[in-house]
C-alpha cells in the first residue's frame, strides 16, 4: 500500500512539474509556439483533474449478473490518454527545442 501511494506522489510531482514547465515556456513563446504550449498544458490540466476526478469519485461498473467488475472504467482509460497525449506532446516539444539549440550552436560562426 505504502509503495502504490508513494508512486502516486511522484507521478503528481512529475505531472506538476511538467504543467509548470509547459505554462512558463507558453507565456514567453509567441504565435504558433504559444497556441502548441497552451494546447499541451491544457491537456495535461485537463487529463489530470479528470483522472482524479474519476479515481476520487468512481462509479462501480456492473457485469451482467449484478457483480460489480474489477476492470477500469473507460472513463479513467480516456483521462487517462489525454493526459499522456499531453505528456507526448511536450516531450515532443522539449525533444525539438533541444535539437534546435543543438543546431543553432553548430551553425554559429567563428567569433575569432
Amino acid at each position: 500500500m505504502k509503495q502504490e501511494v508513494l508512486l502516486l506522489i511522484v507521478a503528481i510531482v512529475f505531472i506538476v512539474i511538467i504543467f509548470g514547465t509547459v505554462m512558463s515556456i507558453a507565456v514567453r513563446a509567441k504565435g504558433l509556439k504559444k497556441a502548441y504550449w497552451l494546447l499541451c498544458s491544457f491537456l495535461i490540466g485537463i487529463g489530470s483533474l479528470s483522472f482524479i476526478y474519476f479515481l476520487s469519485f468512481p462509479e462501480p461498473s456492473m457485469v451482467s449478473d449484478r457483480n460489480v467488475s474489477g476492470e477500469m472504467p473507460p472513463e479513467l482509460g480516456f483521462a487517462g490518454f489525454i493526459t499522456r497525449t499531453g505528456i507526448a506532446a511536450a516531450l515532443l516539444g522539449f525533444l525539438v527545442m533541444g535539437l534546435w539549440r543543438l543546431v543553432g550552436l553548430f551553425n554559429k560562426p567563428n567569433s575569432r
